[in-house]
């Protein structure tokens, strides 16, 4: 008798089972992608059975991929505690947090098991299923940021890997003539462009459009095309971080000569 599971086969018609204050480490996962990425457990089969697009399929792979990353690094650095307990049932028993430094952790929230004498090695045939401390993730997980919707040039980095590339350059260009990074802003990575202990420094749309040499009519429609960074909520006004249109001038020079 073998105790091969299908990838990502728990995920269908999903059921509790029970550990004393524990939850399966599916059951958590699944809770975890709905909650950050609005996909439902049952779509995750399909998600990875979808064929190679470069596109949607490929996307939607790469967000599940990155929550397992963050989920794989809270177990790794100890911030949320896991456990093995026998199929069918059994003692349960912590698993080292060194069991969860994988160069690939998706295969272990696919199936929800693993061997715990040949840890590292997703091909043996699994012993134990894993599980979370119940109280400790979903504290973990009431505590995170809802990501909100992704935007539009957010969306386009996912789907080409070159234009990522070609816009990471750009924001390094930036930063190395403007400093080093200042922290996040409602979701934006910024760089300071004023002397430490100042802050990023902000624009309003007609210092953008002298700084990029446009009409305030072209900046927001690219905006909203998600061709133009985008504004940042200071109070009840807006502005452009200075850090960010200069990164998008920068990219604008990268692309030169293409086509």
């Amino acid at each position: 008798m073998t105790n091969s599971i299908s990838p990502w086969s728990p995920y269908v018609g999903r059921t509790s089972m029970v550990s004393a204050g524990r939850k399966t480490l599916t059951s958590a996962f699944a809770d975890l992608v709905v909650s950050r990425q609005g996909f439902q457990s049952y779509e995750l089969p399909d998600i990875f059975s979808a064929p190679v697009d470069e596109g949607e399929n490929d996307a939607a792979r790469d967000l599940v991929r990155l929550e397992a990353e963050h989920l794989s690094r809270m177990f790794a650095n100890g911030r949320l505690t896991s456990f093995a307990r026998p199929l069918g049932g059994g003692e349960v028993t912590t698993i080292a947090s060194e069991f969860w430094e994988l160069d690939d952790p998706l295969p272990r929230f696919a199936t929800g098991v693993l061997n715990l004498e040949q840890w590292a090695d997703e091909g043996a045939e699994p012993t134990h299923r894993i599980f979370v401390d119940g109280q400790q993730f979903d504290g973990w997980l009431a505590s995170l940021k809802p990501l909100g919707p992704l935007s539009n040039r957010q969306v386009e980095e996912i789907v080409d890997p070159q234009l990522r590339a070609t816009r990471s350059v750009a924001r390094r260009s930036a930063q190395c003539g403007f400093g080093q990074a200042d922290g996040v802003v409602d979701g934006h990575q910024h760089e300071m462009s004023t002397p430490p202990g100042v802050g990023p420094e902000f624009l309003t749309v007609k210092e953008v459009s002298t700084l990029v040499g446009r009409s305030r009519s072209s900046i927001y429609e690219d905006e909203k095309k998600g061709q133009f960074p985008e504004r940042v909520k200071i109070g009840a006004s807006s502005r452009w971080a200075k850090s960010e249109v200069l990164a998008w001038i920068a990219e604008q020079a990268t692309k030169r000569g293409e086509g």
